[in-house]
């Protein structure tokens, strides 16, 4: 593997994490609707013998974006376990800097406070840690 699909996969990684996330935050407003609804209704909302209510179409919708989160996290842990033999011969700041930039998706600066580095010498680990990555895999 390059030093760039390396890159990719962990930047990957990053987004399959940001959009199981994203995924869960969306069930959880769905699921306040729903649960608003169906207490304001009181009771069943078919018409007719048609089951088409608001409450219905939010139940499918929920239902719909679980599965949906599934995906997304079984993709992230796909993604993770590739990466965890490579994460395991890292030096452990390596390490630390890698999985605060990518899996946690904190800035060069942000994991520099973190581990008690500068900026740039985050940049420069990070860089051998992902050409270390990129040989591994």
């Amino acid at each position: 593997m390059t030093f760039e699909e390396a890159k990719k996969l962990l930047s990957d990684m990053r987004a399959a994490k940001r959009r199981a996330n994203a995924i869960k935050a969306r069930i959880a407003d769905i699921e306040s609707d729903y649960a608003s609804i169906q207490s304001s209704l009181g009771g069943d909302g078919t018409h007719g013998g048609i089951t088409q209510s608001r409450v219905e179409q939010l139940a499918l919708r929920v239902q719909e974006e679980r599965e949906e989160h599934i995906r997304a996290l079984e993709t992230y842990f796909a993604l993770e376990d590739k990466l965890s033999d490579a994460l395991d011969t890292l030096e452990p700041i390596e390490r630390d800097i890698i999985i605060g930039c990518y899996m946690d998706g904190k800035c060069n600066w942000q994991v520099g406070e973190l581990v008690g580095l500068e900026e740039r010498t985050v940049r420069r680990h990070k860089r051998k840690a992902l050409q270390k990555i990129a040989d591994m895999l």
